[in-house]
Parts: structure tokens; C-alpha cells; sequence
């Protein structure tokens, strides 16, 4: 007979082999070091408290045939304080999918204290499982947008047409395009200034950018340095580019955060900014992250931000995956079905994600 219960250290090696074969067959072979080193700090120890622990289901031998890794977010709802979880890595060893060590895993995880459960970037079959205990889709937040910053050398990497003579040749079609006064993808001049963005900084803006949100992080100094250092460690994930927005008199503007390589898709984890300035700092950072070599960037849409990102050529898809969400709470769930929460993939399965398969 299996049961519910929470992860324990010597889980790990057997987790990490469940995560290694349901959800990255046929991946490059990891560092087990890493790997190790990963599941530890993110569900075991991490550096802030844990209310809830994240959970393991195991079959009559003791053995961990499922996982739902778990990690805390302090937030408000119309200036109350609440607790929240983001879940990520449900995972349940095939041969026990008929069996309910899915459904039991998610039944304990929403019995929990905490206010607010979000299973990000969930599947069809998870969806159906959490909506079938009470879980509500968030289809607002569930769609991303797409900015193309080099649109020949996009097309060709997604084509598989990377060779040196492709790149090369798409690179002087692009550079050609980008002249253009009439091209749709052209990135504007940035009338924007570009600083470090520290934790301290990063808490702050969330707090004094947001207060018109019916719902948002509550990050204090301690939490947003930590959420950094992690993000840049992020295996995987690229170089976390993290930027404060400045305006010509040195005034804070806005924010941004991304992660990236030169060539590829940026993953933007988190844009914020004086709502009547969002559309400068949005041209800033399409204009930097060209300039740093980015094919493109990707991130979460905030609905209330539609209209500007539409403006500077943006489309909007779904990636396949679901944004779920429940509480005891109707004004929480409330939020999330007005759009009206700021909830950024820094509240996030991506951030937890050992290796970022993701793609626009």
C-alpha cells in the first residue's frame, strides 16, 4: 500500500533517476554532482523556510515512485498577506500512472495551510488532476508572448539550417532589415539607461511598481538577492541578464530579468515598470537583448500590458502547457481570472526547472 510523504535526503538519488527518465529521456548526460547538488538546495534545503515540504509518493517497499517538489512565495491579495506554494516536477513512474499516486500527491499538497497552490506549466493530464480537486485554470496567464529581435537568423535556427554559411548569410540579411524604416521588427533607439539590478533594488521596485495589482509578490531584500543567486545558477538556462531601467535624468523607470545566450532565445523571467512608462523600457530591453545577440525573447503575458507589447510587435501563443491555480480564498482566484495579479516566472516552474527545455 503506498502513501504520501515528505521528501527526505536519502530520496534523492532515486528522485533524481524518476526526473532523469519521465521527464528528460534521451537528454545529455548531467553531472550527477550537479544534479544532486540542485535537488537538494532547491526542495530539501533551500535558503528560506519552508511551511510546506515538497512530497514523495512511495509504493509498499518504501521506495519514491512519484514526486511534486515544492517551493514557498509570500504574496498579497489587496494588501493581505499571504502564503503561496509553486509547484514543479510532478512526476509519477509510469508503471503507477493507473494507480492514484498522482491524485494523492496533488489531494495532500491542497490539504496543506498555505492560501495559494500554483501548478505552473502543467500538462493536459495534470490539468484534469487539478481541476478535478477544485484547481482552476488561469488561461490569462497561461499565454506568452514572442518578440523576434533577428528574424532571418531566427527562421534559419528553427529551420535547422545552422551552418556557418546560413548564419552568416541570414546575419547580413538582418543587419539590412534592421535599417528599414518601414520594418515592423525593427528595434527602436533606447532613450533608456541601463544598471545593475541588485536585491535590495529589485524588492523595492516590486513593491512601489505593483500597488495597483490586486495580487503580488511580497519580496523583502533577503528573498529577491536569494532568488537571484539562484536564477544565475540555473543550470542550463544561459547568462541571467538583470537590469534596472533608468530615465535620462537617472530616475528608476523600470526593470527587467532574462536568461540567454548569444544565438538563441532569451527567456524573460520578470518586466516591470511605471505603467505609463512600460513602453520604453520594453524598447530598451528588445534593443539591448539584440544587442547582446538574442534571436529572440520569450515570456508570460501580463494582461495588463497587452496593448504595448502588441505595439512593438509581439504575437501571443500558448506553449502547450497550463498556469493552475487554487484556493480557499474567491478573492485569489479572483485575481488570477481578472488578470489582475502580477505574476511574473519568478513565481514559476521555469525557475525550478533543472534544464530549460523550453522553446518560443
Amino acid at each position: 500500500m503506498g502513501r504520501v510523504r515528505a521528501l527526505q535526503e536519502g530520496d534523492i538519488p532515486q528522485v533524481i533517476d524518476l526526473h532523469r527518465r519521465v521527464l528528460l529521456p534521451g537528454a545529455p548526460a548531467t553531472d550527477g554532482d550537479v544534479y544532486r547538488a540542485y535537488f537538494k538546495e532547491m526542495f530539501l534545503d533551500p535558503p528560506w523556510v519552508l511551511d510546506q515540504p515538497s512530497l514523495v509518493y512511495e509504493d509498499g517497499n518504501g521506495a519514491p515512485v512519484g514526486f511534486l517538489g515544492i517551493m514557498p512565495r509570500r504574496m498579497t491579495v489587496h494588501g493581505r498577506p499571504i502564503s503561496a506554494v509553486i509547484t514543479a516536477h510532478f512526476i509519477v513512474e509510469p508503471a503507477y500512472r493507473a494507480s492514484l499516486a498522482g491524485i494523492e500527491l496533488i489531494k495532500t499538497l491542497l490539504a496543506g495551510r498555505q492560501d495559494l497552490t500554483v501548478a505552473d506549466e502543467a500538462g493536459e493530464v495534470s490539468r484534469k488532476l487539478f481541476e478535478g480537486l477544485g484547481a482552476r485554470t488561469a488561461l490569462l496567464y497561461s499565454l506568452y508572448w514572442v518578440r523576434v529581435l533577428r528574424p532571418a537568423e531566427f527562421a534559419a535556427a528553427r529551420s535547422g539550417r545552422g551552418s556557418p554559411a546560413w548564419t552568416a548569410l541570414s546575419r547580413l540579411v538582418d543587419a539590412a532589415a534592421a535599417r528599414l524604416p518601414g520594418n515592423p521588427l525593427r528595434t527602436s533607439a533606447p532613450t533608456m539607461l541601463g544598471d545593475n539590478l541588485d536585491g535590495e533594488t529589485l524588492a523595492a521596485c516590486v513593491n512601489e511598481f505593483t500597488q495597483t495589482r490586486a495580487l503580488r509578490p511580497a519580496y523583502d531584500g533577503q528573498t529577491a538577492r536569494l532568488l537571484l543567486e539562484l536564477l544565475a545558477r540555473k543550470p542550463g538556462s544561459g547568462r541571467l541578464h538583470k537590469v534596472l531601467v533608468r530615465g535620462p535624468s537617472s530616475e528608476i523607470v523600470g526593470w527587467y530579468l532574462y536568461c540567454g545566450s548569444r544565438g538563441g532565445v532569451g527567456e524573460v523571467l520578470q518586466v516591470g515598470a511605471r505603467e505609463d512608462q512600460i513602453g520604453e523600457v520594453l524598447d530598451y530591453l528588445f534593443a539591448q537583448a539584440r544587442h547582446e545577440g538574442m534571436l529572440a525573447l520569450v515570456g508570460r503575458i501580463d494582461p495588463r500590458l497587452i496593448a504595448a507589447y502588441s505595439a512593438r510587435g509581439c504575437f501571443f501563443r500558448h506553449r502547450g502547457n497550463w498556469t493552475l491555480v487554487h484556493s480557499r480564498d474567491p478573492h485569489v482566484t479572483q485575481a488570477f481570472q481578472d488578470g489582475d495579479a502580477f505574476f511574473s516566472r519568478l513565481e514559476s516552474e521555469w525557475y525550478m526547472r533543472f534544464q530549460d527545455g523550453g522553446s518560443s
